[in-house]
């Protein structure tokens, strides 16, 4: 089968692989879709989130979706032929995490596209049946890729443990940060503010339920970051947001949470830096006595994000800004990597 392999700091090569084949428990899913991540993109340019560092050729993408061709003897028939969104980490099922409810933190999870585990830019992957989540049959392969973002989002603001008449600030209006604002405005948020560093992101994202948004001057929002408060006091009269998440790919986020969350207030730390240790304001959050929630991927979101798909709660269709054939995924990483020509989500699609 022919993949696309990452094996220097942006640069892909197309390869041929063997073509998996199929455990007693598995599904053979034939791509149709990977949807282009953040986290992909510290891969691709870096080589390493934090400690997780690549070492040698490796296959990204872990948004994907497709078509089941083949199950194996102990996995469910019933989702032979069906276009099922997958949910790509996948753990042990017998570790004290997994038996406690808490497989997303796995220690012996398997997530593909990262350290010494092939990912889904390929014609084919295999995959623990449980993880097949069949989609409604009008939802494109594009849209049922985008059922890990959207799980992701929902993971955040589930952790939030967002009221009705609350407000909130997002961090980082890159598509999780999108979706979390929309999913946020619909979960009851009275006022939901957001910053990014990008015109264009602030823009969308006024069609995702966000009241009002900051554009941070050059130099992100790190070297903005006083003005970024400001206008969020302004906003809330001083007072700060009852919910403040991160969503960002930078340090930033960790500390603008903070400062921005009103006292007893809460915070969710979606982000990813790509760094092995960030600062955080321990001064502050100590002071203001707030609860500080970490969100590692999803937990049991998968079900839920369908369901607000297919109702339009959330229409992630609406941002997939570019589709790019499989043959042209590289230039589907050098858009997104580059923030370039108002890129929210790249679809790699077959």
């Amino acid at each position: 089968m022919r993949a696309w392999q990452w094996h220097k700091s942006e640069s892909m090569r197309l390869v041929d692989l063997p073509k998996p084949k199929v455990k007693s428990h598995e599904a053979l899913v034939r791509i149709e879709a990977v949807g282009v991540c953040g986290s992909d993109i510290h891969y691709y340019r870096e080589g390493r989130i934090g400690e997780n560092v690549i070492t040698e050729p490796l296959v990204l993408g872990h948004e994907y979706a497709g078509i089941v061709e083949e199950v194996g003897g102990d996995a469910d028939g019933t989702l032979l032929g069906k276009r099922v969104a997958v949910e790509p980490g996948i753990p042990c099922f017998a570790c004290e995490w997994c038996r406690t409810g808490h497989y997303n933190v796995c220690s012996n999870l398997f997530f593909p596209g990262g350290p010494g585990h092939d990912g889904a830019l390929c014609d084919y992957m295999t995959v623990d049946a449980r993880l097949c989540f069949p989609v409604p049959g009008s939802m494109t392969a594009g849209c049922a890729a985008m059922v890990e973002p959207v799980a992701v989002a929902v993971h955040t603001v589930e952790l939030a443990a967002l009221r009705p008449g609350d407000t909130v600030a997002v961090f980082g209006l890159g598509v999780i940060g999108l979706l979390v604002a929309r999913l946020a405005a619909a979960c009851g948020a009275v006022r939901v503010l957001g910053a990014d560093v990008l015109d264009y992101r602030v823009a969308a994202a006024a069609q995702q339920g966000l009241s009002a948004g900051f554009t941070a001057k050059p130099g992100g929002l790190q070297g903005d970051g006083a003005a970024a408060i400001a206008w969020i006091m302004e906003q809330t009269g001083g007072r700060g947001v009852d919910v403040a998440m991160d969503c960002t790919n930078s340090s930033d986020g960790l500390s603008l949470a903070c400062a921005a969350a009103r006292p007893a207030g809460r915070c969710v730390l979606t982000g990813i830096s790509g760094k092995e240790h960030d600062s955080l304001p321990v001064s502050i959050a100590r002071r203001h006595e707030l609860t500080l929630r970490w969100c590692r991927r999803f937990l049991h979101n998968y079900p839920a994000a369908l369901a607000l798909l297919d109702s339009g709660v959330l229409d992630a269709s609406a941002l997939i800004t570019h589709v790019f054939p499989f043959e042209e995924a590289p230039e589907a990483f050098a858009l997104t990597s580059a923030c370039a020509d108002g890129v929210l989500k790249a679809s790699i699609e077959w």
